[in-house]
């Protein structure tokens, strides 16, 4: 239907002036007729703010508005099926599909040689169509909650591409090509079937945010070093048993989820020690560890000098460096369900807001650690 439209435009060309024209507007009324009809089968409203979700919706019953569209939000009509002449308004930037019906995305959409935005998240769709990583304004791409079992080697020819977001989708494995795509500041990976990180990840220079939460990673390779722009890092519920020392190279990280939501034993981080190297991460302000089976803290630890949110929950512990009383930004300390029997003494120096020590049986405390207690907002015991 959609090619049919543009025959039909070619071979009015050959006629005379007025009946070209005349023709030609026939042939346009006609396609779109065929596109709001859809709109009118899905009841798709004429362009209207919906205060419910503080946003644009709808399409334009004006052919003329139509014609210059740049923004298309079309989520949340229970759309099964996007028609081919959607696709030829190509002053299309921004298209928003997400949480529909959808199954595929029609390969038309590489006719949107303008789009810069796409989200179709939440909707059935099992494969992302290769036509289009040949967007080149494409700085956006948002397809978590899908079906997706691959990504297109093509991926890496999206040179302006900056947000990648594939999280909750069937994944197992990254193509090598994807990391030519290197302006890419956040990879959203989570909750996919990964089991290996590439080495290319180390490519994505420009990188600030890597979530890989849930999924079946054992390791990260060295080329983590090279992302020296990263300052988020969620790695939850996956299967390390460390960290690496290039770890210690993220100067600009500000967190680390590095724990376990207790939910498929399967995905599940069982980390025992962490390298020294971490106590040179300066600017690292949440660092999440619970539900590991952690055994020690390294000193190096007490030079992590912008730390605010420590958690150290359910683990193994049973003693804490002395080192820990040098976190001098440290306002959140959990430590419980761990097998302490005693905490540092100079532990009282910390001027923390909350304090979680509780599921540590056999902790004993000395009157003076009993009397700073009192001077913390929220202690569980």
């Amino acid at each position: 239907m959609f090619n049919d439209f543009f025959n039909k435009i070619k071979g009015l060309l050959s006629t005379k002036k007025g009946e070209k024209k005349a023709e030609i507007s026939n042939v346009a009324n006609a396609f779109f007729d065929r596109l709001l009809s859809w709109a009118d089968q899905y009841k798709i409203n004429d362009l209207y703010y919906d205060a419910r979700f503080k946003c644009e919706r709808g399409l334009p019953r004006d052919k003329q508005k139509l014609l210059i569209l740049r923004g298309v939000n079309l989520s949340r009509f229970g759309i099964a099926e996007l028609p081919r002449e959607l696709f030829f308004l190509g002053l299309i930037t921004s298209l928003d599909v997400r949480d529909n019906k959808l199954q595929i995305l029609p390969r038309e959409t590489s006719n949107l040689k303008h789009l810069r935005f796409l989200d179709a998240s939440y909707n059935a769709i099992s494969e992302l169509p290769s036509e289009v990583c040949y967007l080149k304004e494409l700085h956006t791409i948002i397809f978590c909650s899908n079906k997706l079992m691959f990504i297109p080697q093509d991926m890496g020819n999206l040179e302006n591409l900056i947000l990648l977001d594939l999280g909750n989708n069937h994944i197992k494995i990254l193509p090598p090509e994807m990391f030519k795509a290197k302006n890419i500041k956040k990879l959203f990976l989570y909750e996919n079937e990964i089991t290996e990180l590439s080495q290319y990840i180390g490519q994505l220079e420009d990188l600030e945010e890597l979530n890989l939460a849930n999924n079946f990673i054992q390791k990260l390779p060295k080329s983590i070093r090279r992302l020296k722009k990263l300052t988020k890092l969620n790695i939850k519920n996956n299967q390390l048993s460390s960290l690496p020392k290039e770890i210690g190279e993220l100067e600009n990280l500000l967190e680390i989820e590095a724990g376990n939501d207790i939910i498929n034993i399967q995905n599940i981080n069982r980390i025992t020690h962490l390298p020294s190297e971490i106590g040179t991460l300066k600017n690292l302000q949440n660092l999440n560890l619970c539900d590991n089976i952690l055994l020690d803290l390294p000193d190096e630890i007490g030079t992590l000098a912008s730390l605010s949110k420590l958690n150290l929950a359910n683990n193994q512990l049973d003693v804490l460096p002395c080192s820990i009383s040098n976190l001098e930004n440290l306002k959140y300390l959990d430590i419980s369900t761990n097998q302490l029997k005693s905490l540092p003494q100079e532990i009282t120096k910390l001027k923390l807001l909350r304090l979680d020590i509780s599921g540590n049986a056999e902790l004993s405390l000395s009157l003076e650690q009993q009397e700073w207690l009192k001077t913390i907002q929220i202690v569980r015991k």
